[in-house]
């Protein structure tokens, strides 16, 4: 029995386990990914993280089967690859960073086409139509030509099809870049509707807010390298600095210039994050009420995930540096 396997019986609650995963592309000068060990949780959403070119979309083709193993082991349950790869596609979809759907074809046709893929029956195939339609809220404009769809509605049938085969495994790839806020909300919300009815997500994503948002626990990799994972409360934690984080309602000019001296650095338009203490704390609530700020949202004791995924980033650029 492989350790993936032993896992398994053991009664682990992972459902995804990965174990001494490595992988060389032909000609490739260096590996793409080098001895990867994840476990993910049955109807959790796991984050993965990475630069462009760490590594990330070679590891879902691995998890997914679109890539053939070439060391270590994938068990996702019971299954294990390759052997059970056509079981476990048959369980799983990916939602791809590229548009998969055809653009002169209506959103239904669309829908239609790739249910006959999954050869569901007529019958399913309009119940699964009717409820991906209404998951992605795209009901209203699948008669219309998808090539004529916005770009937020064609990430949103993007998702709608890669939920027909009712997968328990859901891979997306950057499921809400250069979108518009109403369909990252849709989007978003689908997600945690998805996970609630107990499907397993794996999430790459370059927006740390989101990702911290919905994740229950994330993986980071670089250089086909795993530099951090754990559950995502724990990792906050555990590296991020002791801070206070502030959301301002109103941020104006007179409101900031005084919360300088708390070595206030900003790291959005209504995010500051600063390096103070908790005795401080009534001394800043002081100056924000002050100068007639309002706070939205405030938090002590944490870093911002995007903060602690750069600084990580930065350390591993140092060590690359000693060692070449």
């Amino acid at each position: 029995m492989n350790g993936a396997s032993a896992a398994a019986s053991a009664g682990d609650p992972a459902c995804i386990r990965v174990r001494n995963v490595t992988y060389r592309y032909r000609r490739a000068l260096r590996e793409a990914l080098h001895d990867i060990n994840i476990d993910i949780e049955r109807g959790s959403i796991f984050g993965l993280l990475g630069p462009n070119g760490a590594g990330k979309s070679s590891l879902l083709g691995l998890l997914s089967g679109s890539l053939a193993l070439q060391s270590g082991a994938i068990a996702i349950d019971d299954a294990a690859f390759p052997k059970d790869a056509r079981r476990i596609k048959q369980t799983s979809a990916v939602v791809p960073q590229d548009y998969a759907f055809y653009e002169d074809l209506s959103g239904r046709e669309n829908l239609d086409y790739f249910a006959g893929t999954h050869g569901l029956s007529r019958a399913h195939s309009v119940s699964r139509i009717a409820e991906c339609a209404r998951v992605c809220r795209l009901t209203e404009v699948l008669t219309q030509r998808a090539g004529d769809y916005s770009g937020g509605l064609k990430r949103r049938l993007n998702m709608a099809i890669g939920l027909l085969n009712e997968p328990r495994i859901l891979y997306l790839d950057e499921p809400t870049v250069g979108i518009d806020a109403e369909s990252r909300r849709t989007l978003i919300a689908a997600i945690r509707e998805l996970r609630g009815s107990g499907v397993t997500i794996v999430y790459t994503s370059h927006y740390m807010e989101e990702v911290e948002q919905l994740c229950d626990a994330i993986a980071v990799i670089d250089r086909g390298r795993v530099l951090l994972q754990g559950r995502m409360d724990e990792l906050l934690q555990r590296e991020g600095e002791k801070a206070l984080f502030v959301r301002l309602k109103n941020p104006t000019e007179q409101l900031l210039t005084p919360l300088i001296r708390f070595h206030a650095e900003h790291v959005g338009f209504r995010d500051w994050t600063m390096a103070v203490t908790l005795e401080q704390l009534p001394e800043v609530l002081g100056v924000v009420a002050q100068h007639g700020g309002q706070i939205e949202r405030l938090q002590h004791g944490v870093s911002r995930l995007e903060k602690i995924y750069l600084q990580l980033l930065a350390r591993a650029d140092s060590f690359e540096g000693i060692e070449s």
